[in-house]
């Protein structure tokens, strides 16, 4: 839709400014604020800390996300392995940064008791789907993540012809499944259904538990409406992603951890 916001010239030197890399800058400053406003607000943490642990984690997401994103297109990076580093021009799963961010907070929270474990970990779980609720917007502006054709949908969109779009040219200017804004929507819905069940004051940890199979679940069944399958990955073609792959163990992890979540009655919860 749009993928360039702004060509200009400082001092000689041509600047782009990408709505990419500028809608995940927006959804990691959404996310941040929130998360630490709950954070200082329901378990009493420092704001400081909480944002040092949030910057830690949009720099591992973001290397996860492009890590997935290389491994899948493996053949492409060993050509230009500097392109790595533009990730303001797009080329990240979601998966590679989540995963990362999992296993890091699974160090690092034990070491650090005062961030109340659990707890915080669930006041992430809702900052992450708004994180996902914005940054899925930037997909849809850069072409990423489009959908299939579909000729008879009242909310179809249209891609037109736009430098650095990566909608292919037989597919723009025809109906789509607008699956950016399914991604954004259900993350937006996740985001209301935490926060609801939060404030049954559940077990700390069982609205972790309650994001992973949600977001699973959301992200098997839109893939299903894809039609990027090249940039994607598919592990059976025309059938499975790589994505759809992963929701499979992330989806049982989520319900896992629900299920087995128990706390003292004097355990902070978000």
């Amino acid at each position: 839709m749009w993928p360039i916001i702004w060509d200009f010239e400082l001092f000689g030197v041509p600047i782009t400014i990408y709505s990419f890399g500028t809608l995940i800058v927006l959804a990691f400053l959404v996310s941040a604020f929130y998360v630490r406003r709950r954070a200082v607000r329901t378990l009493g943490l420092d704001k400081e800390q909480v944002l040092n642990v949030c910057f830690g984690l949009l720099f591992l997401g973001l290397v996860g996300a492009r890590l997935l994103y290389t491994f899948i297109h493996h053949a492409d990076f060993v050509k230009e392995p500097m392109s790595f580093l533009r990730i303001w021009e797009g080329g990240l799963v979601f998966y590679g940064g989540l995963l990362v961010c999992l296993f890091w907070l699974a160090w690092y929270l034990p070491r650090h008791p005062d961030l109340l474990g659990w707890a915080f970990a669930d006041i992430l779980a809702l900052g992450a789907s708004l994180a996902v609720f914005v940054g899925r917007w930037a997909s849809f502006f850069s072409g990423e993540n489009y959908g299939k054709p579909a000729p008879d949908l009242p909310w179809a969109v249209q891609f037109p012809p736009a430098r650095g779009s990566a909608v292919p040219p037989e597919m723009r200017g025809i109906d789509l499944h607008p699956t950016q804004i399914y991604h954004s929507l259900y993350a937006l819905l996740m985001f209301v259904v935490l926060w609801l069940y939060l404030r049954r004051r559940p077990w700390s940890g069982r609205a972790t538990g309650l994001f992973l199979a949600l977001y699973a679940v959301g992200t098997f069944v839109i893939e299903f409406w894809r039609a990027d399958d090249a940039a994607r990955g598919m592990i059976i073609e025309g059938y499975v992603s790589t994505s759809q792959l992963l929701s499979i163990p992330v989806f049982f992890a989520g319900i896992a951890i629900f299920l087995i979540r128990k706390r003292p009655d004097d355990a902070p919860r978000a």
